[in-house]
């Protein structure tokens, strides 16, 4: 897949595109991407034109925590048979741009032959552009599709999983992503706590701007190369350890993936090592043989 920022490529040129943030990529999301490719078939180039970094984080100043980061976003629109990403760099003075002068950019710097929206899309000066509004500007220079929104209990949006993430209700993010949350990264050295308890770790350098769930003990499966795991995850805004369960290796320095399922229970204080040991060893009993209901799964 190409990687295109604020420059000319011969790839876009009468492309089929999805214009949005799409953090997350969730359902919403993936339904825009199979409906612009069924467009494209096999004769047109697809890509999806995005913003770096979001408008959000830009315009309300808020610190950046992404749901997907960009090379996690990137690995998903691959695997999702996209061609090409664009990215254009957003700042104030792009955020200041009337909605015409944005269809025009698009026009000129990628030269679509149809893009993509979903019906609640936004853009330009004071986000006072609409789909409707980008189906009217863009006539005379590409055609525009807009995707009905998609609904799951309300409506399915980046906004609503990141709050089920930050309230630790995974199985409920779980089903409006499409997938299992998860984070990546390369295994550290951690401290040697769990291996003195019984319950060695492996600890994970997780990228600085990447939403973690609510801090608390979670069932996860891990990701190594071809091979899956059940594991115990000890989760914190600056620490992803994770215990797998009936492995006996050494994933030093490897990159893995480690997958959220569902919280346990929060972080507690601990007398001494026996009672952690003990909350340890109940914590996997109930990962192995009692899933935890979610009332907003």
């Amino acid at each position: 897949m190409n990687v295109i920022i604020d420059k000319k490529n011969s790839i876009t040129k009468d492309s089929i595109c999805a214009i949005g943030s799409f953090d997350g990529i969730h359902r919403g999301h993936q339904e825009i991407v199979k409906y612009l490719k069924k467009l494209a078939g096999t004769e047109k180039n697809t890509g999806v034109i995005t913003f770096t970094p979001l408008p959000f984080f830009v315009l309300k100043k808020a610190p950046i925590f992404y749901l997907t980061p960009r090379e996690e976003k990137e690995t998903i629109f691959k695997e999702l048979g996209i061609d090409f990403m664009y990215y254009f760099t957003f700042t104030k003075k792009f955020a200041a741009l009337d909605p015409q002068q944005f269809v025009k950019k698009i026009a000129t710097r990628i030269a679509p032959s149809i893009v993509v929206v979903g019906e609640n899309f936004h853009f330009g000066r004071d986000r006072k552009g609409t789909a409707k509004i980008l189906q009217a500007l863009a006539k005379n220079y590409f055609s525009v599709e807009i995707c009905a929104r998609i609904e799951d209990d309300g409506t399915i949006s980046s906004t609503r999983i990141r709050e089920l993430l930050l309230l630790g209700h995974m199985k409920a993010a779980n089903r409006l992503l499409g997938r299992e949350y998860s984070v990546s990264g390369q295994v550290i050295r951690g401290k040697g706590k769990g291996q003195q308890l019984g319950f060695p770790t492996i600890n994970i350098k997780v990228p600085k701007e990447k939403l973690i769930p609510l801090e608390g003990v979670y069932k996860a499966k891990v990701l190594c190369g071809t091979e899956e795991f059940l594991g115990a995850m000890f989760c914190r805004h600056d620490l992803i350890e994770v215990h797998i369960i009936d492995f006996v290796g050494d994933f030093y320095r490897r990159h893995v993936t480690v997958k959220f399922l569902e919280r346990i229970r929060g972080i507690a204080q601990f007398a001494n090592d026996e009672t952690l040991k003990s909350a340890i060893a109940r914590d996997i009993e109930q990962i192995i043989h009692h899933p935890k209901s979610d009332p907003f799964a």
